[in-house]
């Protein structure tokens, strides 16, 4: 919460670790809400300073469970604040305390537009990350086209994209109508020619929403999420930030995956031997081994790939490479019958 120089915030949060009791507690909240209620009705006399820290300790108090049903306009006011100080508490409060349906949030769409559309990048990311935590239609309808445009600009920094994917995939679950598909699926695939893997990774979980309405209009996607599983199972030019415990960004294999589930057949040849080789590397190259967080992560992937095989046998079986589907097979009944059943892959292909 940021409590440096904001003395009455951290008096009033040890109060309430020293409470002995919830009825101390609730006695010490009921007197701090009350005076912050009276503060509030003399508002012009109140500094940005003042402003700020009464919001955050409605917050704190929201946090521990109780009831804060005043103040929200005050919060919603400190997003138009110039400053980021008071910026940053309007979004994260607003964020918190109103839900979609909320009356105010009208009163901030201009100001989170401009925000979003600016050229401060900070302020951008603030505003993304209420939209996408908000959503809501009225978000959905006004915010859309803008938050498309921070997506695909080529100007933007990864974090901002990022956040411009996840926020415009908040918006799309609420409104599918704010992606155009005409306009949008060539978009898409141009997307997945980006190097950053924050990037990719936000812009999968996107894809995935988008093909599990309409797959047919993002054909063009499917050899480009082939190739992106290539280069993360080979391994090939993945930053260490995005390796975890040896594993090349395990999410955005799972993601990938989940997506070209959704494509009943992959006629091309050369993209269907090229999933077919991945496919098989991933089967067969899941080892055991005593880290747990690593067992994890190369399982989901595992589990992610046997569930694309599945699929790929249930919608285009005369397309499935037999040994592939062998392997299939094998690992399904290894897993009912072994606990160890990685251990097996070596031995018998």
């Amino acid at each position: 919460m940021a409590l440096s120089g904001m003395r009455g915030l951290s008096v009033f949060i040890s109060d309430i670790r020293n409470c002995q009791n919830k009825e101390q507690e609730r006695l010490r909240v009921d007197k701090e809400l009350g005076n912050i209620r009276t503060r509030f009705k003399n508002e012009k006399g109140l500094t940005p300073y003042e402003k700020k820290k009464y919001v955050w300790k409605m917050l704190y108090i929201y946090m521990l469970g109780y009831d804060v049903d005043f103040g929200h306009m005050e919060a919603v006011s400190l997003i138009s604040a110039p400053k980021y100080p008071e910026k940053q508490v309007g979004y994260i409060v607003t964020s918190c305390l109103l839900n979609e349906n909320h009356d105010f949030l009208r009163l901030a769409i201009n100001t989170v537009r401009n925000d979003i559309i600016g050229r401060n990048e900070t302020f951008q990311c603030l505003a993304l990350t209420m939209v996408g935590n908000i959503g809501g239609r009225e978000f959905a309808e006004s915010l859309a086209p803008d938050v498309q445009k921070l997506l695909i600009s080529s100007s933007c920094r990864p974090l901002v994209r990022k956040k411009a994917a996840l926020c415009l995939l908040r918006l799309y679950r609420k409104n599918p109508d704010v992606v155009n598909v005409d306009g949008w699926a060539d978009r898409m695939a141009q997307l997945l020619d980006e190097h950053d893997l924050g990037v990719l990774t936000s812009t999968m979980s996107l894809l995935v929403a988008l093909v599990s309405n309409n797959h047919e209009a993002y054909w063009t996607c499917l050899p480009k999420c082939v190739k992106m599983l290539e280069r993360l199972t080979r391994n090939q030019d993945v930053p260490q930030e995005y390796t975890y415990y040896g594993i090349p960004s395990p999410w955005l294999q799972v993601k990938t995956m989940r997506a070209l589930q959704y494509f009943p057949t992959i006629e091309d040849p050369n993209t269907r031997r090229s999933l077919f080789e991945v496919l098989q590397r991933i089967l067969m190259g899941t080892d055991v081994v005593k880290n747990v967080n690593k067992n994890n992560a190369s399982h989901a992937v595992l589990f992610e790939a046997l569930s694309l095989v599945s699929s790929m046998l249930t919608f285009s079986f005369q397309y499935v490479n037999m040994l592939l589907a062998g392997q299939l097979t094998f690992c399904l009944f290894a897993l009912l019958l072994f606990d160890s059943y990685p251990l097996l892959f070596s031995p018998c292909f």
